[in-house]
């Protein structure tokens, strides 16, 4: 039997259902040894550092709405890219669907529920949508709910999520997780946090505010300031002015003491690390969440990054693009659980060179590299009858057909307009009768 034989035969019996985990050494080693692996549900001190970092540092938040944004300012649709007949009612049924996750009388609507399901995939590493089933057509999806990640758990035993501490547990087909996925075994059901990565950073800014807060809350004198007592003066008295200077509560007062002098300091260059370390804090944080500075508002000039606005617009189009995969990809793996073909997707933005792609595909169509109808189908065009013969003009000549090159008809150079589109309605003509 040769090799295409075998192709064939393995090709003509698919497996309708994959199971990998049935022949795989990791799942078999993991259903011995998987619970010296397990570590408990995410600990509520973390989640709340990372909602506290979300709601008081204003670069992590303005990063998690831009992304937001930036999903949401084109919208959404369902599409079916593997069938040219449009199933209308099934389209709209997932459009509403998405539209109103919580159904029609409730306050849940699609941009809540990105706005929802962003901050809480970037800050805390996870993210849990509920799906509700129709009880009347069984496995259709007729709501989702966003379930914040304080609540949830994972219990080993039945092997799926569940509501913390309850006997609540999900099946497959009833949640979707999104998640930083982790890229070590121990606690590897969690997602990972962003914040992990650049905690220390916003603990170095926490800490700095706190510092300045202080000195501008000064109950006493300017910390630039010097007091010198004389020498000669008596132990007490220096203690008990001393004492008297800790108790004053005008910050803007004047000091007199006897027998001491007041001498001011210069102020030094390391009185504007504070600022320094906002900058470092600030340019960790958007590097981090893969944020242009322009886009969270920072206007500075050769400080953060390179390049045009259009590239920055490219770059950050890449990890949109891969922001929006990870969330369309969850979602979609649920719908094919219920048999829909069709597909939830955002709709991207196009940061391309439209004049340069034009270009190109002018030289390809002159060349003969490719055709009419392929060039149409890359903008979403239907096909046209004469569009699946190179056009060589190279040559000045359009072939018929792909399997009749020589006798294609001839167009010289000084040949008008018209007369191509003459030669263009005859082909098509032929083609008819």
């Amino acid at each position: 039997m040769g090799i295409i034989d075998t192709i064939k035969g393995v090709a003509n019996h698919l497996p309708g259902l994959r199971r990998p985990e049935r022949y795989s050494l990791f799942d078999l080693f993991m259903d011995e040894y998987g619970w010296a692996f397990t570590t408990p549900d995410k600990h509520m001190g973390d989640l709340y550092t990372y909602h506290q970092a979300f709601t008081k540092n204003v670069w992590v938040r303005r990063c998690c709405m831009v992304i937001c944004d930036e999903m949401l300012a084109q919208g959404f649709r369902i599409n079916n890219p593997n069938d040219n007949k449009v199933n209308y009612e099934r389209v709209n049924y997932l459009t509403d669907l998405f539209n109103a996750p919580g159904g029609k009388y409730a306050e849940e609507t699609f941009s809540s529920m990105i706005k929802q399901i962003v901050p809480s995939f970037k800050v805390t590493g996870d993210a849990f949508i509920e799906v509700n089933h129709d009880k009347l057509f069984d496995k259709v999806p007729n709501g989702f709910k966003f379930i914040p990640t304080e609540l949830m758990g994972y219990d080993y035993n039945a092997g799926a999520w569940c509501i913390r501490n309850t006997g609540h547990i999900f099946e497959p087909e009833n949640l979707i997780h999104i998640y930083e996925p982790k890229i070590q075994i121990r606690g590897s059901k969690w997602g990972t946090s962003l914040i992990d990565t650049i905690a220390q950073n916003i603990a170095l800014e926490v800490l700095g505010m706190n510092h300045n807060k202080d000195i501008f809350e000064n109950h006493g004198l300017d910390p630039r300031g010097v007091l010198n007592f004389d020498k000669d003066l008596e132990r007490d008295v220096v203690e008990t002015n001393i004492r008297r200077l800790k108790k004053q509560k005008n910050k803007k007062g004047m000091i007199a003491v006897q027998g001491a002098n007041y001498q001011q300091t210069n102020n030094s260059n390391k009185d504007m690390e504070f600022l320094e370390l906002i900058r470092y804090s600030r340019d960790c944080i958007i590097t981090m969440f893969g944020v242009p500075p322009a886009k969270v508002d920072i206007i500075e000039t050769a400080n953060l990054g390179t390049g045009s606005g259009e590239s920055q617009d490219k770059n950050f189009g890449k990890v949109l693009n891969g922001n929006c995969q990870v969330i369309e990809n969850a979602f979609n793996k649920n719908l094919g659980r219920s048999g829909f073909q069709e597909l939830f997707e955002f709709i991207r933005e196009d940061h391309e060179d439209k004049l340069k792609r034009a270009e190109i595909e002018d030289k390809q169509l002159r060349n003969g590299t490719t055709f009419i109808n392929e060039v149409r189908s890359n903008y979403g065009l239907p096909p046209v009858d004469w569009g699946n013969v190179p056009m060589n003009y190279s040559q000045y000549a359009i072939a018929t057909s792909p399997e009749n090159l020589d006798s294609s008809i001839l167009i010289t150079p000084k040949e008008t307009e018209k007369d191509l589109q003459k030669s263009l309605i005859m082909e098509r003509l032929k083609g008819l009768y």
